[in-house]
């Protein structure tokens, strides 16, 4: 069906129903590739051992949310030497194993956070008819790979929360690349300081008025009292 393209379904997948709901969309789809690879000897196979249905949520269309429900296939892994005997199809660019919702629809979810913040990123995501919650957006940035943060010379730094306001953290947000560069475990000033401390190129921490960010750029300084608190500010300078 011309649907599938216009829902940007991978090779092998096609749309069989779509029902108009209150809620938004749900669309049935198929399997229709006529073979798949084991996922442990990647013997292809054309052996149909059963059929079963995943329900996974999918990027909005129109506002409306779009739930999907694949009818995915199991086959029979024909390799005598392999261990796994039957095993389910894969769609490695479309949804992990076992995941309820799209890799899209994760994608955006990460896309939200990094741009807003927990609070916000769900406001924001209801706009869009995402559901989600701030715990989910928070869990989907901690979840990103580690990547080298590179040279930092401007620093944000603010608090989070963990289980609802129980605990809190320290979000540290590269404030050129606009980019989250580490989570820390609590909100200690130590803690945040001696992490300062390892970037020897920090020139500029951008915070509130809050005591507590101002100390710990005081003490993450090589030079604390070239540190100027009490502004949005705090320049960090005298770094050799």
């Amino acid at each position: 069906m011309e649907g599938a393209s216009l829902l940007a379904l991978p090779e092998g997948m096609q749309i069989d129903q779509v029902q108009i709901t209150e809620n938004g969309l749900i669309i049935a789809v198929v399997a229709t590739y006529p073979a798949s690879c084991c996922p442990l000897c990647s013997e292809v196979s054309l052996s149909i051992h059963s059929h079963y249905r995943r329900v996974l949520r999918d990027v909005p269309c129109a506002g409306r949310r779009v739930q999907l429900v694949l009818t995915m296939r199991k086959f029979y892994c024909r390799n005598p030497l392999c261990e796994r005997k039957a095993f389910t199809e894969r769609l490695p660019a479309f949804v992990e194993p076992w995941a309820r919702m799209t890799i899209r629809y994760c994608e955006q979810i990460t896309s939200i956070g990094l741009a807003t913040c927990g609070k916000g990123g769900t406001r924001l995501a209801a706009r869009l008819g995402i559901q989600t919650t701030r715990q989910t957006i928070l869990r989907r940035i901690m979840d990103l790979p580690d990547s080298s943060a590179g040279v930092i010379l401007f620093l944000g730094i603010d608090d989070f929360s963990f289980r609802g306001g129980c605990r809190f953290g320290m979000l540290l947000v590269n404030l050129e690349s606009r980019r989250v560069v580490d989570l820390l475990p609590d909100g200690e000033v130590e803690t945040s300081a001696a992490w300062m401390r390892q970037q020897l190129d920090l020139m500029v921490v951008s915070r509130d008025r809050g005591g507590t960010y101002a100390s710990a750029a005081a003490q993450g300084a090589h030079r604390p009292h070239s540190v100027r608190t009490g502004f949005i500010f705090s320049k960090i300078s005298g770094r050799q």
